[in-house]
C-alpha cells in the first residue's frame, strides 16, 4: 500500500508522459502509486504506458473504463481503486505536467500540520519549454459558491517569489493538481460526474467547505502545466467553452440557485457581443456558437457526456 495515489485520466494523451514519469521518477517523496485510468476503448495509452515504463520503472495500476466515460468520472474510478487499497492522499494529476523535485513532499507538509486542511494544491506556472519560473498560470482562488464565479490570485503575473505567500488559503482547487485526503472524500463525495469534464472543481470545493475542512496552496509545490492550446486546436476550443458554459448551469440547477442563474443568463447575454470578439480573435466565429449551445444545454439540464458531434 502506497501513502500516495496519483490518479491519471488518460484520453489521446499519450505524448505527455514521457515528461511527466520522468519528473515522478525524481520525487523526493517516493511513496506513491500511479492509478492509470485509460479512457480510450482500445487501451492504446495503456500499452504505450507499459512500454515506456520500461526505463521509469514506476508503480502503476492500470483501470480500463472501456470508453470516453469523461474526467470526472476517470477521476473517480482511479480514486476508488486508491482508497479501496488504503491510500491516504489523492493526487488528481492531469497528464500535461511536469512535477519538480519536491512537489509531492511540499504538498503533502499542511496536511501533516493541521488536519482542518482537507487538500492543498502546487504553484502552477505556465511550461515553456524548460523548467524556468517564468510566469505563473495558478495559485489560489476566492469563490463565491451563489454566483459561481471564481477569482485567481496570481493568473498570469511574472514570477516573483517575494510576491507569493509560502502557504496561502484558497477557496478552490486546480483540477489539474488537486492533492486531497481520501477520509475527505468519503465525506464530501468524489467529482460530480454530471460534469464530464470542467466545472466540477467548484462543486468540490463547495462540499469540502460544507464540511468544515480547509484548502491552501503552497508556493513550495511547483508544477509546470504543459498545455498546448493553438488557434488550430478548433474542437479542443469547442469542447472547453461548450462544457465551462453548460456546467456553469448544471451547478445551479443542482443546488437550486434558481435566482443566481437569471441573473448569471442575464449577464452572460449581455457580455456575448464582446466575448464573440474574443471567440474570433483566438479560435472563429462558430466557438460562439458552441457558447450559446452549452448555455441552453445547462439550462435544460443536459448532463454527462455532451452531444457533440465531434467527440468519439
Amino acid at each position: 500500500m502506497s501513502r500516495i495515489g496519483i490518479v491519471l485520466v488518460m484520453f489521446r494523451q499519450k505524448h505527455n508522459l514521457d515528461m511527466l514519469y520522468s519528473s515522478l521518477t525524481k520525487q523526493s517523496e517516493k511513496d506513491f502509486t500511479v492509478y492509470f485510468v485509460d479512457n480510450n476503448p482500445d487501451n492504446s495509452d495503456t500499452r504505450y504506458s507499459e512500454d515506456l515504463n520500461k526505463r521509469f520503472s514506476l508503480n502503476i495500476v492500470y483501470i480500463s473504463s472501456g470508453g470516453n466515460i469523461g474526467f470526472a468520472s476517470g477521476n473517480n474510478l482511479g480514486a476508488s481503486k486508491a482508497i479501496a487499497d488504503g491510500t491516504e492522499f489523492i493526487f488528481f494529476l492531469n497528464n500535461d505536467t511536469i512535477l519538480d523535485t519536491n512537489c509531492l513532499r511540499e504538498l503533502l507538509i499542511p496536511l501533516n500540520n493541521n488536519i482542518n486542511i482537507a487538500a492543498s494544491a502546487p504553484l502552477i506556472l505556465f511550461w515553456n519549454g524548460s523548467k524556468t519560473k517564468e510566469r505563473v498560470q495558478e495559485f489560489g482562488a476566492s469563490a463565491d459558491f451563489n454566483s459561481y464565479r471564481i477569482t485567481k490570485m496570481y493568473e498570469g503575473i511574472s514570477f516573483n517569489d517575494n510576491e507569493l505567500p509560502e502557504i496561502m488559503p484558497t477557496d478552490v482547487l486546480p483540477g489539474a493538481a488537486t492533492f486531497i485526503r481520501a477520509d475527505v472524500l468519503k465525506k464530501t463525495g468524489l467529482w460530480e460526474e454530471s460534469y464530464f469534464a470542467y466545472g466540477d472543481e467548484i462543486d468540490l470545493a463547495k462540499r469540502i467547505q460544507a464540511a468544515g475542512f480547509k484548502c491552501t496552496v503552497n508556493k513550495n509545490a511547483v508544477l509546470w502545466h504543459n498545455h498546448k492550446w493553438d488557434k488550430e486546436n478548433k474542437q479542443g476550443y469547442y469542447f472547453e467553452y461548450y462544457l465551462i458554459q453548460r456546467n456553469k448551469y448544471l451547478y445551479f440547477r443542482r443546488y437550486r440557485l434558481y435566482f443566481n442563474m437569471l441573473i448569471a443568463y442575464l449577464t452572460d447575454s449581455l457580455k456575448f457581443p464582446f466575448r464573440l470578439i474574443w471567440f474570433i480573435k483566438v479560435c472563429d466565429l462558430k466557438l460562439g456558437w458552441y457558447y450559446i449551445k452549452g448555455t441552453y444545454a445547462g439550462i435544460f439540464g443536459h448532463k454527462g457526456k455532451p452531444r457533440l458531434n465531434f467527440l468519439k
